[in-house]
């Protein structure tokens, strides 16, 4: 039942962004402004998990949104609005890597916050555990902390992964694979916190 509920829980909201995206196409600064409202936290969330400088990752999403708002007339209506933000975000951040405009470090504390956000449920978890959680995933290379956060914290399918990153699917499994190995060992004392990572990986 719990899950029929939120297969229809999303199907509503995807019609109700549908819609919005519609009236964005029109030219509506409100169906903007409620796009923004949406997903701008959430984005700037994913996009640390991609290469952390909070500064330069804030202005690289004010450009997605400005990008949207100017190339509107050449847009089409997108499967999934997140996907599509996300994808579109990665290559904004991805070009100032490559431009040295955005340098790499690893997760800040605040990126793997506990929050009502996250697919993963830590409220039985105790503060300082979390706090070695977070420690041990910002220790990973970064292409392990981004998938670590897309599959386990965003809760997306490999499928979805393999598109949004370009990894192959194989290397993918493989990358999860090193970045739980290595979450086990640094975590050897605190194990129960894996949990949710073990169930998920095998799924």
């Amino acid at each position: 039942m719990v899950s029929a509920n939120r297969v229809m829980s999303s199907a509503v909201q995807q019609e109700d962004e549908t819609s919005w995206w519609l009236r964005l196409l029109r030219g509506e600064p409100n169906a903007l402004a409620f796009f923004y409202e949406r997903y701008a936290d959430w984005l700037l969330k994913y996009g640390l998990s991609v290469a952390y400088n909070r500064e330069l990752v804030q202005d690289s999403v004010q450009e997605l949104f400005i990008q949207i708002w100017n190339r509107r007339e050449n847009l089409t209506v997108p499967q999934s609005v997140k996907y599509y933000l996300m994808v579109s975000l990665r290559r904004i951040i991805l070009k100032d890597v490559m431009t040295g405009r955005l340098t790499t470090e690893l997760f800040p504390d605040h990126t793997l916050a506990v929050d009502d956000q996250s697919g993963l449920d830590f409220e039985e978890v105790a503060e300082a555990n979390v706090r070695k959680l977070q420690a041990a995933v910002r220790a990973l290379p970064p292409r392990q902390q981004e998938v670590i956060f897309l599959r386990f914290f965003d809760k997306m399918s490999y499928e979805e992964i393999t598109g949004l990153t370009g990894l192959d699917y194989q290397v993918l499994r493989n990358t999860i694979h090193r970045a739980i190995k290595a979450l086990r060992q640094a975590l050897i004392h605190n194990i129960d916190l894996l949990l949710p990572f073990f169930l998920l990986s095998t799924i």
